[in-house]
Formats: structure tokens, C-alpha cells, sequence
């Protein structure tokens, strides 16, 4: 099959870094895939994958109706099997391009865009929000032949937001590669621990994301304040780039003089894998999330995870079995959790049995090769109408 894939970039983003992993992926089963993006990010995947002979252009047109006219053209000459687009204007490009042209369409859902968690982001305008989530609605229902789900939880959610036929949302979990990430080992830990300045055994969280709203990380620098009352030697690391909620990070660590003492801003970094075998737990605070990607590299490197528990991982973490869920916004149940696996061996050590486990069996790149495919099949023999 030819599949062409309309996403803005390939940066190191959760979904353009999954769609650069699947390209590879997909050619191995000998399928014919290429990428049609906005701009190039700069950073990432984008030039990795070029270097390996994947077609990955970015459209020319600066204007939303010129690149429309863009990527419609380069459909009709390439005709590809599939047009699989991701995150909003990629969706609506791609959608839009390929009405009429014979292609099918499949659009991915990656978060729950429109959880109501979002209206109060001080960044974000609610009547603009709710202008996107009517954009997004209407044209998922007429262009759209399939949407994929990252998991259960986000089609759920989007099935109700988007008032989209539950039927017609496919779930297909994000994969990660073991041979990009490597094994955690004793000897790994140890150097990249000394690379942090960290002692063989400070207790050490690691949290992973840019640095916005929905990451939530003043939430963790209000739990690091109260953990340091039952781990007072921890060491937090926050590894993301700046983002539209870096003024109110800087806020909180000012508020928090201790916590602030604990934890360090790493900044962008390439080298989560690594941070993630050095660390005794992965913390995610977030508001809203899909998969949580840095929760499958956590699982495949046996940190143990204590997340939000939110709609969106439903089907990825399960509470007390490979994660440990807490509630939104509670920084004191999120100190608490922290502490836990912090002080309780066996925990720390059935989470982490439990993830690697998981990660095998259900989140390697493999896996999601080969289900991304046969879905892939489904839709374009099928269209709308899922198999039985």
C-alpha cells in the first residue's frame, strides 16, 4: 500500500515523533510511505529521516488555501492508497486536500484536545477553543473515513467532544523503539547519573515535557515542597524546552525556595531514554494528555510511574498495576505517591516489572507496525465501515 502522512513537522513532539518512527516501520513491511509537512522544525526527526531515503517535503505555500492547493496536487500525483493526517492543521490539510481525489483519510487523535481542563489555560482563548473543536468536528464527519485513536481513553473522549460515531474511531497505541532507546542497565544508571551530579543514591524524579499549561509542572514543584518533608535528599529534574508556561514555572520555583533547591531545568534534551534509566520515578502532572509517551519509554526502561489520573491514558496506565494514577491539580497526592515508590522497594519494583512487561507486549514500535497496517488495510478496503 502507499501511505502519504500531512502532519506540521517532524520535531521531537509526541505525535511527530511517532510518525517518524513508523515510516521505517511501515517500508519494512514493504509499503511505499512518504510525509508531506508544514515547515521543518529544526529539530528532531526530519533530517534522521531524510538521511535514510524517506521522502519528507515540506509544502512550499505560505497560504492556508495555497498549500491546500499544494498538497492536492502532489495527492493526485503520487496517488496514494492513504492520507493519514495528524494534529489541527495537518488535519485540516489534509482533509481538505484530499475530498474528491479517491484517497481515503484517517485522521489521528492524540489528546483530548477539548477536556475541559483546558478553559482555564490563561494562554487560550474558550471562544476560540470551542471555534477549533466545531472546525474539527464538522470536518472529521465529512472527509474523514476512519479517525485513530492513540487509546481507549482518547477515543472515548473524542468520540463525545467531537460527536463522532465511537465505530468509526479505531485504537492503534503508540509504539516506541528499543533499538533507538537501549536496555537499562547498572552501568547506564551510574553514568548518567554521574553526569547530573547525582550520587548512586540520591533518590532522583525525572519529569518530561515542554513547558506548558497542560504539563502542569507548577503542580510538581508544589508536590516537591511537600516531599522534601518525607525525602528531604531528593533530586528533581524537569527535561523540556521553554514553552507558554515557562513564566509561570519561574513564579512557582520563586514561591517554593526549597523545592526550587531540589530541582533543575534541563532544558530541551535528546537523551530522555537515559534520564529515564538514571531516574527512580517518572512524574506526570498533567491537566491533559494522550498516550503520555514519556511513560512508554519510563515502562521500557523499568521506572516506575506515577501519572494524573487522567481520560486520556486510560488503557496505558492502570493504577496500582504498572502506574500508580493520582488525582488532577493535587500537588499533596502527587508528593505522596512520589514518597511511596520513593521509600517502598517492592513497589518501585513490581511497577517496574510490570511496565517493561507491558512495553513488550503491547508498546514496541513492532506491535504498532503491525497493527497501524492491518488497520491501515481495513480502511482502505472498507472505508467507513470498520470490518467485523
Amino acid at each position: 500500500m502507499k501511505v502519504m502522512f500531512v502532519i506540521d513537522s517532524l520535531g521531537a513532539s509526541g505525535a511527530e515523533h511517532s510518525t517518524a518512527a513508523m515510516l521505517p516501520i511501515l517500508q519494512g513491511q514493504g509499503h511505499d510511505v512518504s510525509a508531506a509537512t508544514l515547515y521543518d522544525a529544526g529539530f528532531g526527526d526530519e533530517e534522521r529521516i531524510r538521511d535514510k531515503g524517506f521522502e519528507v517535503r515540506p509544502l512550499r505555500a505560505q497560504s492556508f488555501v495555497g498549500r491546500v492547493r499544494e498538497l492536492r496536487h502532489r495527492i493526485r500525483a503520487e496517488r496514494p492508497d492513504l492520507v493519514h493526517t495528524a494534529l489541527f492543521s495537518g488535519d485540516m490539510l489534509g482533509r481538505l486536500a484530499s475530498w474528491r481525489t479517491g484517497t481515503r483519510v484517517v485522521s489521528s487523535l492524540v489528546s483530548t484536545t477539548y477536556d475541559t481542563s483546558r478553559t482555564s489555560d490563561p494562554n487560550l482563548r474558550r471562544w476560540k477553543l470551542w471555534m477549533v473543536q466545531l472546525i474539527d468536528a464538522v470536518t472529521a464527519r465529512l472527509f474523514v473515513d476512519r479517525l485513530h485513536a492513540v487509546s481507549e481513553g482518547v477515543a472515548d473522549v473524542n468520540a463525545r467532544d467531537l460527536h463522532f460515531p465511537r465505530s468509526r474511531i479505531d485504537v492503534v497505541h503508540r509504539g516506541r523503539s528499543r533499538e533507538s532507546m537501549g536496555v537499562w542497565s547498572s552501568e547506564r544508571r551510574a553514568a548518567v547519573r554521574a553526569g547530573l551530579g547525582v550520587s548512586p543514591t540520591d533518590p532522583v524524579v525525572i519529569a518530561v515535557g515542554r513547558q506548558d499549561f497542560a504539563k502542569a509542572h507548577v503542580d510538581l514543584v508544589a508536590a516537591t515542597a511537600q516531599l522534601l518533608e518525607v525525602v528531604p535528599d531528593v533530586r528533581v529534574f524537569i527535561a523540556g524546552r521553554e514553552g507558554n508556561a515557562s513564566g509561570a514555572l519561574a513564579a512557582s520555583l520563586e514561591r517554593y525556595p526549597a523545592a526550587a533547591g531540589a530541582i533543575t531545568l534541563l532544558g530541551h534534551r535528546h537523551d530522555i531514554p537515559d534520564l529515564l534509566c538514571a531516574a527512580d520515578v517518572l512524574a506526570i502532572p498533567s491537566l491533559y494528555e494522550g498516550t503520555a509517551g514519556a511513560a512508554l519509554e519510563a515502562m521500557a526502561m523499568r521506572c516506575p510511574v506515577v501519572c494524573t489520573d487522567l481520560a486520556g491514558v486510560k488503557g496505558v496506565l492502570t493504577n496500582e498495576s504498572n502506574a500508580v494514577l493520582v488525582p488532577v491539580s493535587d500537588p499533596a497526592s502527587m508528593a505522596h505517591a512520589l514518597a511511596r515508590v520513593l521509600t517502598d522497594r517492592s513497589l518501585a519494583d513490581r511497577l517496574g516489572e510490570a511496565g517493561v512487561t507491558d512495553f513488550e507486549q503491547r508498546f514496541t514500535i513492532d506491535v504498532a507496525g503491525r497493527t497501524m497496517e492491518a488497520f491501515y488495510a481495513d480502511v482502505i478496503a472498507n472505508g467507513r465501515k470498520r470490518r467485523s
